[in-house]
């Protein structure tokens, strides 16, 4: 009897066999809406590898124009030294910064949406700042961090070089203000310490202190070097009237010219490229 029914449940359909043919029944009169949904997923997916590669390809032509454009500004000028046969030089720092400058425009002009495009713009800021336009570095510095994602390496170079922008159209607020955006580019050392400089630069009583704050806070980095220096150079007697000579221990008219110049203009953070 056990063997009859053994055999009996043998010729039944397993639930496999039942969900199957269910499946085959539903799909037998939809065959063309099938096909068609299963067409469209094939044509998506090709034109979704094919925009991604089309962007990776824009993007690797938009990265080598933007190094050789990059590399302008490191390109000798005409007697500059000796150099073999064959190396392409300027005959001027004015010629060079705008051959470079062109070819940074170029670069936006040609790719506007990609990642080199936007580090175009930086480089943009980083060679008017270096020429000279304090004023159109800032604007493009400006635009490059408005347009960059937080976290980006070249977002802390940018917003100190934009700081020192504003410091040398004499606008001290601003500068301020900007050198202290480095806290939130996880640069809070650089921020402390820009912001005390500038109180330095501009005379105020508590400027010592706030670098005396810095080079112990950060006693580890960098910083409290130039801190230290700073307080060091502040502390120097001022130079003698015009046409006297200067007493001992008086520092002389070109020393003091130095220690101005040192106190505004501080060496800034290495660019990550």
């Amino acid at each position: 009897m056990a063997e009859k029914l053994n055999r009996k449940e043998l010729r039944k359909p397993d639930e496999f066999q039942i969900v199957a043919g269910r499946v085959m029944e539903w799909t037998r009169p939809r065959q063309l809406q099938i096909v068609g949904i299963v067409g469209a997923i094939v044509v998506i997916s090709f034109a979704t590898w094919g925009f991604n590669a089309y962007q990776n390809a824009r993007e690797a032509r938009a990265g080598e124009a933007l190094a050789e454009a990059v590399g302008i500004e490191s390109r000798p000028l005409a007697g500059e030294a000796y150099l073999p046969p064959g190396i392409e030089t300027f005959p001027s720092k004015e010629e060079r910064t705008k051959a470079a400058l062109v070819a940074l425009e170029k670069v936006r002009a040609d790719a506007p949406t990609t990642r080199a495009s936007n580090t175009a713009l930086a480089e943009i800021g980083f060679v008017k700042q270096k020429a000279g336009d304090s004023a159109g570095a800032a604007q493009a510095l400006r635009e490059f961090l408005s347009q960059s994602a937080r976290g980006m390496p070249l977002r802390v170079f940018a917003t100190e070089s934009l700081a020192y922008a504003l410091e040398a159209q004499g606008k001290l607020d601003e500068a301020r203000s900007a050198f202290g955006q480095l806290a939130e580019e996880g640069a809070p050392d650089r921020a402390a310490f820009q912001q005390a400089r500038v109180a330095l630069v501009e005379g105020k009583p508590e400027a010592k202190q706030l670098l005396g704050e810095v080079a112990q806070k950060y006693s580890k980095d960098p910083v409290a070097l130039e801190a230290q220096r700073r307080i060091e150079l502040a502390g120097l007697p001022p130079p003698p009237p015009p046409g006297t000579q200067p007493t001992a221990g008086a520092a002389s008219a070109e020393a003091k010219v130095k220690v101005k110049k040192d106190l505004k203009a501080p060496k800034p953070i290495a660019k990550k490229k």
